[in-house]
């Protein structure tokens, strides 16, 4: 796999994901949503100031054409009517969804399309990281480990179905978190 397109990847874990593709040394191109609002369009600029420093990364503004090895799609919210109509044939696409977003008609309409579905569990990183959150860090996994895991089965070529586990503990994935928050200092002292 050399090169991906990632549709919607305009949250953390998008990012994330894309991050993990490119210290691979896959090139990934991203598609942005617009921002729902001004605190995710302030997150978007900062995360993105860092990542379009990697050669790897590219912002594109047109529907993708083809010539990509893969094709990912995430929406955080609901998925916008005919996000799957810029599929091109002969190019594996793959649509991934939070637990919370698990809907059997979008899974009909992407299965029909030949887009597998991955459901993503439950995660934590900066932006429930604080004591109240307690419960999503327990019952959730790190972005990283999601994003990590993600992306190396989407580099093998394994048909047997993903499973996530647990491999950062809390504590370990506490300095993470805590870089992140200097890296967006405008998001996160806003707080």
């Amino acid at each position: 796999m050399k090169s991906v397109l990632v549709i919607g990847a305009d949250e953390f874990f998008g990012l994330s994901f894309c991050e993990r593709l490119m210290e691979e040394g896959i090139s990934v191109d991203v598609k942005l949503q617009e921002a729902s609002d001004e605190k995710k369009r302030l997150y978007l600029e900062e995360r993105l100031m860092w990542l379009v420093r990697n050669q790897h990364f590219c912002v594109i503004e047109q529907d993708a054409g083809s010539g990509y090895d893969k094709i990912f799609i995430q929406y955080p919210e609901k998925m916008p009517e005919k996000a799957l109509d810029v599929l091109t044939e002969n190019t594996p696409a793959f649509l991934l969804l939070y637990e919370h977003q698990e809907d059997e008609a979008v899974k009909k309409e992407a299965d029909e399309k030949g887009v597998q579905t991955i459901v993503l569990p439950d995660m934590y990183g900066p932006w429930n990281a604080g004591e109240e959150d307690e419960e999503s860090r327990e019952s959730g996994f790190f972005v990283d480990d999601v994003a990590s895991q993600l992306a190396v089965y989407m580099m093998e070529k394994d048909p047997s179905p993903l499973q996530f586990k647990r491999r950062i503990t809390e504590e370990e994935a506490a300095p993470k978190i805590e870089e992140w928050k200097r890296q967006m200092t405008t998001i996160f002292d806003k707080k």
